[in-house]
């Protein structure tokens, strides 16, 4: 009964049961965040490839421009066939060739009363590249909102953006991903010079406002769905910069109308009754909870910076990652056999420890991919396999030190000849695991698959070496170990 009183048997069932209850969920047809969740590479999924209008984006960087020039340089000027126009009767002094290059703008023509000026060539492919990165992250947040794990986006060409979501595809995906979600807030303006007719089709709602936004959601830091009256609504908030500008939009504008346009589309035109201060909010527009949570969800991750459309779609197969798993698992259990017969043919007694140990780990690395809502991929698999080496290493290390110290006639053997084997076995591993974790780091897509289960095999590794194969040394005695020097 002396075995019940060592705490590396409590802990040995203690690590038991939580595999037991942390693997269950994957066995079971419920929605869980504690399961394992498979690669594109393993189980197929969707594949879309996304492009990014070059002509919107080059209309909304003139309409930055044309501001730009208004505000920093009091210019007035106009946007005529993909070219600004400014009036030569102006105090042109200040655009200068140096400040027209930082603008990354070019002096096309001039005549004597106007002066066109367009987009420098390599200046508009460097914004649309760095668009397009922008876009991607962009697209990843909103995806990653939706609960997909593991996707693969990457930018392809100078506009187009790769995107594959694996497994079952959420419903939302292809609405989440192609809205530009431009979200602008206008003040009414009881005029017809600079302004547009703003109307909602499914309310009768219509209302004048001026034709450029007073506050943009480039401001907006967060928001949510939430209720309001039984109703669906989207609360937001702006960030420092943004409710200082609507907090003074609405100071000077109470009693007039503020029109909120998603996509050049009228959501509401409520009335500023007085100052919104805090920079929080909230949109209302007959939403049903869907459309209330994805619009949620767009504001949060950020509006494109121009139209994207999909102009590819297919479904990726699994029938490569299925093959590549069925033979990682026969790998594995040949070699789990394979070295189960050859320890036991050569430790005896102890080689069938080495089994249960490997066994034991494997479960505990499954149990904390489960418990961590790890992706398994296909150079995952591979991170598997090597975990039964490294498992198998530390246990010929620790004996193979113990029978060392039998030669040396040590007092303990055993735990003498365990401690100074975990020495050397923790420094190996912690030197493997840096290496995992700067792969994880630094890595991508297949790379950080193989990382993942290589930096949870090597903790796994670790507590069984110290914990069960401990146990069964110190409860066994040296004879029967089949370490014994004679």
């Amino acid at each position: 009964m002396i075995i019940l009183k060592k705490w590396r048997f409590w802990s040995s069932l203690l690590i038991l049961f939580f595999c037991y209850f942390a693997i269950k969920p994957n066995f079971q047809d419920i929605e869980s965040s504690n399961k394992i969740n498979y690669g594109l590479d393993i189980q197929g999924g969707s594949s879309f490839l996304l492009e990014l209008s070059e002509d919107v984006f080059k209309k909304n960087l003139l309409l930055k421009i044309v501001s730009q020039l208004e505000l920093d340089y009091d210019l007035n000027s106009i946007i005529k066939n993909d070219q600004i126009e400014i009036d030569n009767a102006q105090d042109l002094t200040k655009l200068t060739n140096v400040v027209l290059q930082s603008m990354g703008l070019i002096l096309n023509k001039k005549t004597e009363s106007i002066s066109n000026i367009e987009i420098e060539s390599q200046f508009f492919k460097k914004s649309i590249s760095d668009m397009t990165l922008n876009a991607v992250e962009i697209i990843r947040s909103r995806v990653d909102f939706l609960g997909n794990k593991e996707l693969s986006i990457q930018k392809t060409g100078l506009n187009k953006i790769l995107l594959e979501i694996p497994g079952s595809l959420n419903q939302n995906v292809k609405e989440i991903i192609s809205k530009t979600a431009e979200l602008n807030f206008h003040i009414e303006k009881n005029s017809f010079v600079e302004t547009i007719l703003l109307e909602n089709i499914e309310t009768n709602e219509s209302v004048r406002v001026m034709e450029r936004p007073n506050l943009t959601g480039d401001y907006i830091q967060d928001a949510s769905m939430q209720y309001d009256n039984n109703s669906p609504v989207v609360s937001f908030s702006l960030n420092k910069a943004g409710a200082d500008i609507f907090a003074d939009l609405t100071e000077k504008n109470v009693g007039k109308r503020i029109a909120i346009v998603l996509d050049g589309t009228l959501i509401s035109a409520p009335v500023v009754r007085d100052t919104i201060s805090g920079g929080a909010g909230i949109i209302s527009g007959n939403f049903t909870n869907e459309e209330a949570n994805n619009l949620a969800i767009i504001l949060k991750s950020g509006s494109l910076p121009t139209d994207i459309s999909i102009i590819q779609e297919k479904q990726v197969g699994p029938s490569l990652g299925k093959e590549g798993v069925t033979k990682g698992i026969y790998a594995s259990i040949i070699a789990l056999i394979a070295i189960t017969i050859f320890m036991i043919a050569y430790y005896k007694i102890s080689g069938l420890f080495t089994a249960i140990s490997i066994i034991t780990c494997l479960l505990l690395l499954f149990s904390l991919m489960s418990l961590m809502n790890a992706t398994l991929t296909l150079p995952g698999v591979i991170g598997i396999v090597l975990t039964i080496g490294m498992c198998v290493d530390a246990n010929v290390l620790v004996y193979e030190r113990i029978k060392e110290n039998f030669l040396n006639k040590s007092v303990d053997p055993k735990n003498s000849g365990f401690n100074s084997a975990f020495i050397t076995i923790l420094d190996s591993n912690l030197t493997t695991l840096f290496a995992a974790i700067f792969l994880f780091a630094f890595g991508f897509g297949p790379i950080r698959g193989f990382s993942i289960s290589l930096i949870i095999g090597i903790f796994s590794s670790l507590i069984v070496t110290y914990i069960i194969l401990k146990l069964f040394l110190e409860i066994i005695p040296i004879e029967k170990t089949g370490l014994k020097i004679k």
